[in-house]
């Protein structure tokens, strides 16, 4: 009889240990190889001497020292600047009656749309010497144009490209706290400077930390940017200076292992940290009701507007202009280049290598994006219908993708795949990159799946499960229906973000192969500048002409 029930109950829990495997094995065995080899130089060749013999070298280095508080303070800063941006954005469009919200959000979702590493190659091209702004301004000041190359300038195209995060946060935030609770205070003879700092910003904090938390993660282990404008404009950061150690020679595995088990380290402590301040500020939950909005003055209405559009003009219209235009020039000479559409038509000829790159984008994000929402909805699926202290540990391992800054998933799985215990050869192969797309990225499928599997009502299940389905095949005839909408919007998400992915493509594709972002990425280093403007728009409207297919499809099909 205990024997029936042990089989019973572990029949239950087979396919959360499955689940819970598939993370491990995916995530945890990658960066577990990833700790060793920073502490143990010679531990894949299967020695263990050398003991943190890399963290006392990164201790003696002064340059390393140096970085490393650049890049805490580079995303700090980066924060900070986000959330002067985005909050009064957010609080804009959620509580006051502010004209053309619609347009407003629009200004606020296009710059997140553009790769961060493409904005800061159209502002290289706009404020370098003999740039567009030399050109049509004339003579940039020198002043002007050494601050742009340096701390300041790279965290402000940093911030232009995230604030947008932090304002729609915000927004989302604002829209569930009732006025009722601002009413009241009043009432009680709090002025607004009360009713803000003691009813509004308390209940606001979680919202304001979890943007920043996410948009400090992403300075934190943003490739493209410090590899682009930071080298430029003398600023090493931490996710440049770890590439450099894994792709230059001599190699110096042991030091980019370390440096990433800190990249890693420095990310954890930020995410517990704002979990920790959130938790004090409050997570109250509220019955929906009305939100009293704030009438504006005009002047108010104008300002806001003037805001919108600066923000707007800094972080996609200016990058835009010079990225279009750069890949229509055909001859430079004094002012405006003569244009030509050469530069596309190349990219689109027979067995050219910007063809060959489209085509592996093309590819892998759509294998990349399917995985992610079958395997994702599943395991969230397990997960929301389990509970014991199994279900919180693959809670807290499904969490890892999205905290571990890419390039330190990029080389914990260049380790993995690549030791000499391993017996598939995928490793220098594109499947290597569809892996490091899939669990990179699946966590936007979790998350959604998550978040729809709550409000789905579990009677179907059971009853299919009376019936005598099998829990795959209540997922598979019942749940997954329900979640297509939700579903849907992580394929988009999903799709859209491995076309523009940077760091795993340039540290994992074989040699002789190309991405959309890699091909950009090359050729503008390579001199080639105009092929890799090319290859940049057509990649933002590709993304552009699937987001627009997917909301005219929403319209039409709301359900």
């Amino acid at each position: 009889m205990h024997l029936r029930r042990f089989r019973q109950a572990l029949g239950r829990k087979i396919p959360l240990l499955i689940c819970l495997g598939l993370l491990l094995g995916a995530t945890g065995y990658p960066l577990v190889l990833l700790l060793l080899q920073s502490i143990f130089p010679d531990f894949l060749g299967g020695r263990w001497d050398g003991f943190l013999d890399a963290y006392r070298r990164m201790v003696a280095t002064p340059d390393i020292v140096r970085m490393l508080g650049n890049s805490l303070a580079w995303a700090a800063s980066v924060t900070v600047l986000s959330w002067i941006f985005g909050i009064p954005c957010g609080y804009l469009l959620a509580r006051t009656n502010f004209p053309g919200k619609l347009w407003a959000r629009l200004t606020l979702l296009v710059p997140i749309m553009t790769p961060p590493y493409i904005a800061a190659l159209s502002y290289i091209l706009i404020m370098q010497d003999g740039g567009f702004a030399d050109r049509l301004l004339g003579p940039m000041p020198e002043t002007m144009r050494a601050t742009f190359f340096s701390f300041w300038g790279v965290t402000l195209v940093m911030a232009l490209s995230s604030y947008g995060y932090v304002a729609l946060a915000v927004e989302a935030t604002l829209r569930t706290i009732p006025s009722r609770l601002e009413d009241a205070a009043s009432i009680l003879g709090a002025d607004w400077r009360t009713n803000a700092r003691r009813v509004l910003f308390p209940l606001l904090l979680p919202g304001i930390l979890n943007s920043g938390l996410l948009v400090f993660l992403e300075a934190l282990s943003n490739f493209g940017v410090p590899a682009v404008l930071g080298t430029r404009s003398n600023l090493p950061l931490l996710p440049a200076e770890i590439f450099y150690l894994v792709t230059s020679w001599p190699v110096d595995l042991p030091l980019a292992t370390a440096l990433s088990s800190l990249l890693c380290l420095f990310a954890l402590v930020s995410l517990y940290t704002s979990r920790m301040l959130a938790a004090r500020g409050g997570r109250a939950k509220f019955r929906p009701s009305a939100v009293r909005l704030v009438h504006l003055r005009p002047v108010a209405i104008a300002g806001g507007w003037l805001l919108f559009l600066a923000l707007f003009f800094g972080g996609a219209l200016l990058p835009y202009a010079a990225m279009v235009l750069t890949s229509l020039a055909d001859r430079w000479g004094e002012g405006l280049p003569s244009l030509t559409i050469g530069h596309y038509r190349a990219l689109f000829e027979p067995g050219s290598r910007g063809l060959g790159a489209l085509r592996t984008s093309l590819g892998l994000s759509l294998g990349a994006a399917t995985i992610c929402i079958l395997a994702g909805a599943y395991i969230a699926y397990v997960n929301v219908r389990s509970e014991g202290p199994l279900q919180k540990f693959l809670d807290g391992v499904a969490l890892l993708p999205r905290v571990i800054p890419k390039i330190v998933m990029a080389v914990a799985l260049i380790l993995a795949w690549n030791a000499p215990w391993v017996r598939i050869d995928i490793y220098n192969t594109v499947w290597m990159l569809l892996l490091a797309y899939v669990i990179i990225y699946i966590t936007d499928a979790l998350n959604y799946a998550n978040a729809n599997l709550r409000t789905v009502n579990e009677s179907l299940e059971d009853a299919a499960a009376i019936l005598g389905a099998s829990r795959l095949g209540v997922f598979w005839r019942i749940v997954l229906p329900q979640l297509r909408p939700g579903l849907i919007a992580a394929w988009l998400t999903t799709f859209i973000v491995c076309m523009r992915e940077l760091v795993a493509s340039i540290l994992l594709l074989p040699p002789g192969v190309d991405t959309t972002a890699t091909f950009i990425f090359n050729q503008f280093e390579q001199g080639d500048i105009s092929a890799a403007m090319a290859m940049a728009t057509l990649s933002i409207l590709l993304s552009t002409v699937v987001l627009i297919a997917f909301q005219l499809r929403k319209q039409k099909n709301p359900q």
